[in-house]
């Protein structure tokens, strides 16, 4: 008997420390989908704040509100006296920055309520937007799903398949105070649509430095051994006789299955080596010119040109920038540990320095279904 009494007042006691306490009930609150940030023409912070409705009476399945505060926390008092219920920050999916927020040294301070709130989740997309927030966030399709909803499944779509990266707070957290790397986060653009238009290039402090598209993106996460599923590249194979030819017959095609990349770093003559070699394996999916016009070892060969050519470029541009979104500040730290502790605190300047050779070997395993 004492044993049946012991486990009522358990599950008891269960139900009592796992129900929500003193927190609101659930027809009390405002759920919050997405947040905004930006600057209007006077460079004042404003904010965005997008909410499920779920009224039966209501035209619109969605509420969108914008208010000018001076923090993030600041807003949230604003968002309350405009919305029915308590807001809550813990359903948020994306965090829209404006670029010309990200164009400023200091911007990722204001953050730090995000950081500090134990209901913020840390799954939070940030996203930038090349151009003014509100056009995003005002303009929902009616024949797209809520835009929370749509803006994360784009993400993290195309995520899975190798074209940005997810972005979330977590991850840009550990990117910022991470001295061996510098934070990249998907960009948005919104013209007839809205598009995933490529990734934004931070450096070190957060401040936006530049952009890739999304062929470009792709050789990034390779380079930094990220591929998920099959990539797909499209190349010129050799030059066009007829430039004014709209089919295009000079390109190739191709998905790669099993992508490696290998990193050997060095350190002579007071700066860092590194040494990337990437194979890759093949499948040829679609050639507008015909077999006869390339035998295969050539074919092979100026597939490997063009893509160590995309490879370099992509790493110039970098160190043009003095940011490393690929992370050789965490191989220079692993392997000479001595020397990286010199220049940690200015890893940009010396990464800029640095020499960096990339090799790429492919090796054709499959020409199509038909001859």
């Amino acid at each position: 008997m004492k044993r049946w009494i012991q486990a009522i007042l358990s599950i008891i006691l269960i139900v009592i420390l796992s129900s929500c306490g003193s927190k609101a009930p659930l027809e009390d609150l405002t759920l919050a989908l997405i947040l905004g940030v930006d600057l209007d023409d006077e460079n004042n912070l404003i904010f965005f704040e997008l909410n499920p409705v779920f009224s039966k009476g209501a035209k619109k399945t969605y509420e969108i509100y914008e208010v000018k505060a001076k923090t993030i926390r600041d807003s949230r008092r604003l968002f309350d006296m405009l919305t029915t219920g308590e807001v809550t920050a813990a359903k948020i999916q994306v965090l829209l920055v404006g670029k010309r927020v990200l164009e400023h040294n200091d911007w990722y301070s204001i953050l730090d309520t995000v950081y500090r709130n134990p209901t913020f989740s840390m799954n939070t997309r940030v996203v930038t937007v090349d151009g003014p927030v509100s056009e995003v966030i005002f303009n929902q399709s009616p024949d797209k799903p809520e835009l929370s909803l749509h803006l994360k499944a784009i993400i993290d779509k195309n995520y899975d398949r190798t074209r940005t990266a997810k972005g979330t707070l977590q991850e840009l957290h550990r990117e910022i105070y991470e001295k061996g790397m510098t934070p990249f986060i998907s960009e948005v653009k919104k013209g007839k649509n809205l598009v995933l238009s490529g990734m934004s290039l931070l450096d070190n402090k957060g401040k936006y430095a530049d952009f890739l598209t999304i062929p470009e993106s792709t050789l990034l996460l390779i380079l930094k051994d990220e591929k998920k599923h099959e990539v797909t590249f499209t190349i010129p194979v050799f030059k066009i006789e007829n430039e004014d030819d709209i089919f295009h017959k000079n390109d190739l095609s191709f998905s790669a299955r099993r992508v490696k990349t290998k990193v050997k770093t060095g350190f002579r003559q007071n700066k860092f080596s590194f040494d990337i070699k990437i194979k890759m394996s093949i499948n040829i999916v679609e050639r507008l010119f015909p077999k006869d016009k390339m035998k295969e070892v050539e074919l092979i060969k100026r597939i490997e040109q063009e893509l160590q050519q995309q490879f370099e470029n992509l790493i110039k541009k970098t160190q043009r920038n003095k940011i490393d979104p690929i992370g050789f500040g965490l191989y220079a730290r692993a392997y000479h540990y001595k020397e990286y502790k010199k220049v940690e605190d200015n890893w940009g300047n010396a990464f800029a320095k640095s020499d960096i050779n990339v090799s790429v070997k492919i090796e054709i395993i499959s020409r199509g279904a038909i001859k």
